[in-house]
């Protein structure tokens, strides 16, 4: 097999039947809006907002077109293989219509051998966007496979993308070629017996040779011969064969901290009659068994009658082993997703780790990844809760679109299913909410369900993000609206697992300013079209992201806009911290913490992500690589504002997730009011814990002076094991100021 790739050129047209009036250089992968605005010498689609320059382009008809030239030995056949189009589109050589379809995520494979010798033109025709109404919202994506969140969200701008946004190649194959590939697995109960399953479209009868390999050694090789073939396809062109192999004793991947993470490699070979090598292709592939569980004590509530269901389950069980998922929300890390890199995957992905991170939901309103994506996540050890593209809309019943759903979940199945970080398929995000009207009896979840079953059925499935038990939100440390701070919500609460929640914070003035003029920077506010376009306000409420409210609650207020921003940072470093570490403390009914969100697809002036696009960390980032830590010190408190002549009241817990005992220990207890020097309040004492156990070791109290108003800062100081210790940063105003309630009953 060989592959070649193409010279392409692009131009667009309002009429289909209109030729363009001029092409120009295209990338590939990439996107058609970029190609334009490259030939026209635009700036940046980010800078200030030159991104609304781009919405004419969802109207248009981009025409693709390149050579087409190639001389075949006999036997030898050719195929154009597209690994993402976006997203109605028409395949075309000198004029005759090969393929005509939509959808973003299959991969499309035509057959050109008929052109071999020939002078010809591959064109490739890209409709425009579909919508399904005119309200130029989030719901014209409501019937396409289409990323939800490229028609605009309070994180990113709408920019509705089009074009070849994966690779695209030419492909020769030998007269005993592999036409496709298709490999899944089944581990049996006691997790020591692993049956690998490869099932292959061929272009003609020929020997197969499967070899498996770990670290380069052979662990498995089968031969099976021509007899193999199972039935010939209904064009009489093509045949079908079924192989497996059977593994003892697989080793399993595990996820990060939880142990190693191996990873085979499957080589599939054809076989001429002289049994020489004709066609070989290779699949990486790990054995992982997930399960979704019961959360401790879901089964004994409702505890009273009437009755009615259990809480949805969402602790992971790992190959038989229970976790507590810690992660964060991926979202698409490019607004075009031909942008996407596996250096940039890269990048991001090392930062989840050492972050302390296991998990990503993989968000349903953003894109499915290439696959340099998931074999990174199967290297570092972090799982995947991967969502089929549906988001915050009421998806309909109808033929056409659950065809096309159909057909592009099952091609995300087949390409994910052999990745061992794949723990979870998702319906979407937020359908069974009242702005998205949806339920378990819609036709395009019990279509997913049925294909994730059919398709994958030992990879656990559910049809929505959050179900019953499970909670999203808050995205404010402080609701203004209702006057209390996440923090004392989140205390009050008793869920099986919080799947979203954020902490705001505008992102560094070297950022803002990278994207903006100095005149737009200092004319800041919600009447500013820069500061609106990229979410400084009106984006979800009239102060989002910036959050001046919040900031005058927290500190009463601010000396300038630098002092304001700075002042966001800080309270999100602090509720992030403070709102892992109370998510962890709720174990083992609570199972699941994952922020709002890791990344940002484009230069945001502020929202609730941990990393600044492209992959610059923010302050909170290492606030919550602290509160992730395997073992820590933790405080636990049900507010952030404290005022003067309160009483400060906090448990002292130690935290641990390890799979290992912790030996006893003390813990030393310091606080400080200010700029004092901080002051031994104690020392407080914990047994040995046994794995997976949190401990709470007792209470910290001390009297806040009566007309300080600063920070207040706590040390927890473990002996022998500065790894483990903790710091914190609490604010206190005047209690004249105050709003008394809220108060921890402990």
């Amino acid at each position: 097999m060989k592959t070649y790739d193409f010279n392409w050129t692009i131009g667009y047209t309002k009429d289909i039947n209109e030729d363009p009036r001029e092409m120009f250089p295209a990338k590939v992968p990439g996107a058609a809006q970029l190609d334009y605005a490259a030939y026209q010498g635009w700036g940046p689609f980010y800078q200030g907002v030159n991104f609304k320059d781009y919405v004419w382009m969802e109207d248009v008809y981009w025409i693709y077109r390149a050579p087409l030239s190639f001389i075949l030995k006999p036997g030898q056949s050719a195929t154009v293989l597209f690994k993402g189009i976006d997203y109605r589109y028409r395949i075309s050589v000198n004029g005759e219509m090969l393929c005509q379809d939509e959808g973003m995520f299959s991969h499309v494979s035509v057959d050109v051998t008929k052109f071999a010798g020939k002078e010809a033109v591959l064109e490739v025709l890209i409709y425009p966007s579909p919508k399904a109404d005119d309200s130029n919202t989030r719901s014209q994506a409501r019937k396409s496979c289409k990323s939800a969140a490229c028609y605009g969200w309070d994180w990113h701008p709408r920019l509705v993308t089009a074009g070849l946004w994966d690779e695209a190649k030419l492909i020769i194959q030998d007269t005993y070629g592999i036409l496709n590939a298709e490999v899944s697995y089944r581990l049996n109960e006691a997790l020591d017996k692993c049956r690998i399953e490869t099932e292959l479209v061929l272009s003609k009868v020929c020997g197969v040779k499967l070899t498996l390999k770990l670290e380069q050694e052979t662990v498995l090789e089968q031969l099976f011969d021509a007899e193999a073939i199972k039935e010939k396809e209904a064009d009489g062109g093509t045949f079908k064969g079924t192989y497996s192999l059977t593994l003892e004793n697989p080793r399993l991947w595990q996820p990060s901290g939880y142990g190693e993470q191996p990873i085979y490699t499957l080589t599939i070979e054809t076989l001429t009659p002289e049994g020489e090598v004709s066609e070989q292709i290779e699949r990486c592939i790990g054995f992982c068994r997930s399960r979704l569980v019961m959360n401790e004590g879901s089964w004994d509530l409702p505890d009273a009658f009437p009755k009615s269901r259990s809480d949805a389950p969402a602790t992971f069980e790992i190959n038989g082993q229970r976790i507590f998922a810690k992660g964060s929300n991926w979202v698409n890390a490019q607004v075009f997703p031909g942008e996407m890199s596996k250096e940039h995957y890269e990048k991001l992905l090392k930062l989840v780790k050492d972050a302390n991170m296991n998990i990503l939901r993989i968000w349903g309103g953003g894109f499915i990844n290439k696959e340099s994506f998931y074999d990174l996540c199967d290297e570092l050890g972090i799982m995947v809760w991967q969502e089929f593209p549906l988001a915050c809309n009421e998806y309909p019943d109808d033929e056409d679109y659950l065809s096309v759903l159909e057909k592009e979940a099952t091609a995300i199945i087949r390409r994910l299913r052999t990745h061992p970080c794949l723990v979870l398929w998702c319906g979407g995000n937020e359908l069974f909410n009242n702005w998205s009207k949806m339920t378990d009896q819609h036709h395009a979840l019990r279509l997913l369900d049925s294909v994730c079953y059919l398709e994958d059925k030992d990879t656990p499935f559910i049809m929505t993000s959050p179900l019953n038990g499970m909670a999203h939100g808050h995205y404010m440390n402080y609701d203004e609206e209702t006057g209390q701070e996440f923090i004392t919500l989140l205390t009050r609460s008793h869920n099986t697992a919080y799947t979203e929640f954020g902490c705001p914070a505008v992102s560094d003035i070297e950022q803002i300013k990278s994207f903006m003029t100095d005149e737009d920077y200092e004319n800041y506010g919600p009447e500013n079209e820069v500061w609106i376009g990229h979410h400084g306000f009106q984006a979800w409420r009239e102060n989002c992201w910036v959050r001046i409210p919040e900031v005058e609650y927290f500190y009463g207020s601010y000396k300038d806009k630098e002092d304001l921003f700075m002042k966001t940072e800080l309270l999100q470093s602090m509720s992030y911290k403070s709102c892992f570490e109370e998510m962890r403390k709720q174990w083992p009914h609570c199972a699941m913490a994952l922020n709002w969100c890791f990344n940002e697809p484009w230069p945001t002036i502020g929202n609730n992500s941990l990393t600044s696009w492209p992959d610059k960390v923010r302050p909170a980032y290492h606030a919550v690589k602290s509160a992730l830590r395997p073992t820590l010190a933790s405080l636990r408190v049900d507010r952030h504002l404290w005022h003067g002549g309160d009483t400060f009241r906090a448990e002292v817990w130690m935290l641990h997730d390890s799979l290992e005992e912790l030996a006893g220990g003390s813990i030393t207890v310091s606080y400080g009011v200010g700029d004092e020097p901080l002051k031994e309040w104690g020392i407080l004492r914990y047994d040995s814990l046994s794995p997976q156990t949190n401990f709470r070791c007792g209470m910290l109290l001390f009297e806040i002076p009566k007309d300080f108003e600063g920070e207040l800062h706590i040390s927890l100081q473990v002996e022998g094991h500065s790894e483990m210790s903790s710091d914190y940063i609490y604010l206190c105003r005047k209690k004249q100021m105050a709003d008394t309630e809220g108060m921890l009953n402990v």
